[in-house]
């Protein structure tokens, strides 16, 4: 899974896109979600994954908070995710069909905060 963010090259918005997955990639992320809707951990740095692979040096970092904030930049090419529990459940709804069927499509997972995250097997919108 590819970590990339488009700034200024995207023509609707500043985002994060995750692209060019695996099935168990995706379900590998969905599990990421699952276990901050637990609280079996707070935070994750996403590009600290085997699987995924951070594109000119994009971080971001998933974290569970009180409120949703979504997606905001804490410098250059990082980025931290901050959903609270009732977001990431929305949030692994969304991951949930990309884990059963092999699918082609895209998912906005957020537009919350200065940057949209979206996902996209393909990489487009």
């Amino acid at each position: 899974m590819k970590i990339e963010y488009l700034g200024d090259r995207a023509k609707e918005c500043s985002l994060i896109r995750l692209y060019d997955y695996s099935q168990s990639e995706a379900c590998q992320l969905r599990d990421i979600v699952r276990g901050l809707i637990s609280g079996d951990f707070r935070s994750l740095p996403l590009q600290k994954e085997t699987w995924a692979v951070p594109i000119g040096g994009c971080c971001l970092t998933l974290r569970r908070g009180e409120r949703n904030v979504g997606v905001h930049q804490l410098g250059p090419l990082n980025f931290e995710c901050v959903l609270d529990a009732d977001g990431w459940n929305n949030v692994e709804g969304l991951l949930e069909p990309l884990c059963v069927f092999n699918t082609a499509g895209f998912q906005w997972l957020t537009s919350q905060g200065e940057v949209s995250l979206l996902i996209s097997q393909t990489g487009s919108w």
